[in-house]
């Protein structure tokens, strides 16, 4: 969203109470009243100095994006290990890698072995991208919980096919979104260990999300964005 030019106001018309970026640098013209939580993306930049900058400025910051995805920060459990004492140090409330699998095996070995140095892990950032089936959704949000026994933030979220192409139409209709997001929406307001939520929306033309975008080309709120910013 930082890259559309409207991205403030846009921000503003969902009633967003927080951002982040993907970053750990504060987009200029940050609009006022929106928290912005810093992330740590990757392995570049990770440095106590950098941590001590950011805890001037911020008290909570995000641990890597997508680590046992190639595409994304692609590190090796020990890579990520051997990094996190610097994001713990710096004091600031600290949330889990990101994983593309929240309970798979990168992100399962990566919390076994924190455990066992000590590691501190205030709450665990969670991506999902399923169906349209709502208590399925929740469901998962549930078992990550016991799994790992820490609060939830649930970072990146949506109704999405990645099998949808320009030549197979997306399975999932923009009703089949607004479903979901009015099923599952007010439990994970009521849900005491989900703490935080961000849904993920994208230009029009990405095909596997494009049943879950919140605005239209104008940029202004679409049904299912005039819902989102009414939760």
């Amino acid at each position: 969203m930082k890259k559309n030019p409207d991205w403030a106001a846009m921000l503003q018309a969902i009633n967003a109470k927080w951002y982040y970026t993907w970053s750990s640098d504060q987009a200029e013209m940050s609009p006022a009243g929106i928290e912005f939580i810093p992330m740590q993306w990757g392995r570049w930049g990770c440095t106590a100095e950098k941590m001590t900058r950011l805890k001037a400025r911020h008290d909570t910051i995000l641990g890597f994006n997508e680590p046992d995805q190639h595409e994304q920060a692609n590190m090796s459990i020990e890579e990520a290990l051997a990094l996190w004492p610097i994001l713990m140090e710096s004091g600031m409330r600290l949330g889990s890698p990101a994983a593309v699998h929240p309970d798979g095996e990168w992100m399962t070995v990566f919390m076994e072995e924190s455990a066992r140095r000590g590691y501190r892990i205030d709450f665990i950032n969670m991506h999902s991208y399923m169906g349209k089936n709502s208590k399925h959704f929740l469901n998962k949000v549930e078992r990550i919980y016991k799994r790992y026994k820490k609060p939830i933030w649930i970072t990146e979220f949506a109704v999405a096919d990645w099998d949808a192409r320009a030549d197979k139409p997306n399975k999932f209709s923009p009703d089949d979104a607004y479903e979901f997001m009015e099923k599952a929406l007010p439990e994970l307001e009521k849900t005491d260990y989900v703490e935080r939520y961000a849904w993920f929306t994208s230009p029009t033309p990405s095909l596997a999300v494009a049943p879950s975008v919140l605005f239209n080309e104008d940029g202004s709120l679409n049904r299912l964005g005039r819902l989102y910013a009414s939760i």
